[in-house]
């Protein structure tokens, strides 16, 4: 069935968010919404700011959260269902990009971070409402290189973290092509081993 062109995601060659943007289309099944993905080289008539873009109705949207709230508004199960919700994802979104991506080293940092999700998933199975949502995959992209570099002991530690980034990775694993990242499913450690 084809539709008319809504939007068009132009993307660098090899980046990783301008590819998660481009997952994100296939992960919410938007190319049958009439949302494309076009590659920068191969797009001649116009000159980009930066990459990734969005160009909707002759606009250009640059930000990566933008984009993937546009992304998400579109689909029709991952956006927020009200202007609290939606809010409180933007808030995870920000979150992603100033706490999360800046602990790459500092191990400190991290387990700080993980403690702070940890408490917050404590109660919750996601992190917005009572599905998954775009909070939830921009999260789970986010921690994916810190989940693999942690130790299992840390994985037990932050529980309530280990199950939410294990369910997402499960749920996102068809289209987001990232290395399982293994927990165990017994307890190792004792508590009383932990500072």
């Amino acid at each position: 069935m084809a539709t008319d062109n809504l939007a068009t995601l132009v993307i660098g060659d090899s980046n990783k968010t301008d590819n998660e943007l481009k997952e994100m289309i296939d992960f919410f099944k938007l190319s049958d919404k009439g949302i494309t993905v076009q590659l920068h080289k191969d797009s001649k008539n116009i000159q980009f700011e930066k990459l990734p873009c969005l160009i909707v109705n002759g606009k250009l949207v640059y930000q990566y959260n933008a984009i993937a709230k546009f992304l998400a508004e579109h689909s029709s199960s991952h956006s927020g269902k009200s202007d609290i919700e939606w809010n409180q994802i933007w808030q995870y979104l920000e979150y992603r990009f100033t706490d999360i991506q800046s602990t790459k080293l500092d191990n400190t940092k991290i387990q700080s971070v993980l403690m702070e999700m940890n408490s917050i998933l404590a109660d919750n199975t996601f992190l917005v409402g009572y599905q998954q949502s775009l909070a939830d995959i921009v999260l789970y992209l986010g921690f994916h290189p810190i989940a693999n570099f942690i130790s299992f002991e840390m994985k037990e530690r932050y529980n309530h973290f280990s199950r939410w980034f294990d369910q997402n990775q499960y749920l996102l694993a068809s289209t987001f092509h990232l290395p399982r990242i293994y927990f165990s499913k017994n307890n190792l450690y004792s508590p009383c081993q932990w500072p």
